[in-house]
């Protein structure tokens, strides 16, 4: 590589940590007054940033700038506790803390890995209506130039840390929160946590590979 590129490749990931740092602080200050709209703004407006911007990135940029946006966004701790199941209550504390770090990091892994790319791309927020047990589901598309749009309605929950995403529906009726669960089910009925934990770091590794 030239050294002209390896400085400004060095340079663009020194700004996406910079940019990654200082959006962290900002959800930090934001989370307690967001409404649940505000949090699907936020999310996308920071989607398509990295779109826009994900060659200079790379994978390892795209991870870094989305990273404190969407820990802000999701409420991962409860998300892994809901896709573990009932062998959450059989878990000490390390094994939980380890099981929601890495479905943060897979999650993370997984947006960085996918949104490699801008081609006029846009987000819509079509409404917002109550949802079962105190959440809120805000409807949104993906609209693409060259293809059908691709509804997409994130359910939110209000924790101390303000409202959260908890799982996302695709097309209006896939929940990725489901499917994670029946995942999860199949590799804990085989071989456990430890075997959950090993997978998990091969996905996150898998995607750092493809990304």
């Amino acid at each position: 590589m030239p050294a002209k590129q390896h400085i400004l490749r060095g340079f663009i990931k020194h700004l996406a940590v910079g940019v990654a740092l200082t959006l962290a602080g900002l959800a930090v200050a934001l989370a307690q007054s967001s409404t649940p709209r505000e949090v699907i703004e936020r999310l996308h407006g920071s989607l398509i940033e990295v779109m826009q911007n994900a060659e200079e990135l790379d994978y390892e940029g795209r991870y870094l700038q989305l990273e404190p946006v969407l820990r802000q966004s999701y409420d991962f701790p409860f998300m892994t506790r809901v896709a573990v199941g009932p062998t959450w209550a059989d878990l000490d504390q390390a094994q939980r803390d380890r099981l929601a770090d890495l479905f943060a990091a897979m999650s993370i892994a997984n947006y960085a890995a996918r949104f490699d790319g801008y081609g006029g791309e846009r987000f819509e927020i079509i409404g917002q209506e109550p949802a079962p047990r105190d959440t809120v589901l805000v409807q949104t598309r993906l609209v693409r130039p060259s293809d059908e749009p691709v509804a997409l309605n994130y359910v939110l929950k209000e924790s101390e840390g303000g409202w959260r995403i908890i799982d996302v529906l695709l097309e209006s009726k896939f929940s990725e929160l489901a499917r994670q669960r029946s995942e999860f089910a199949a590799v804990l009925r085989d071989g456990g946590p430890s075997d959950l934990v090993a997978t998990l770091e091969r996905k996150i590794a898998e995607l750092a590979a493809e990304g």
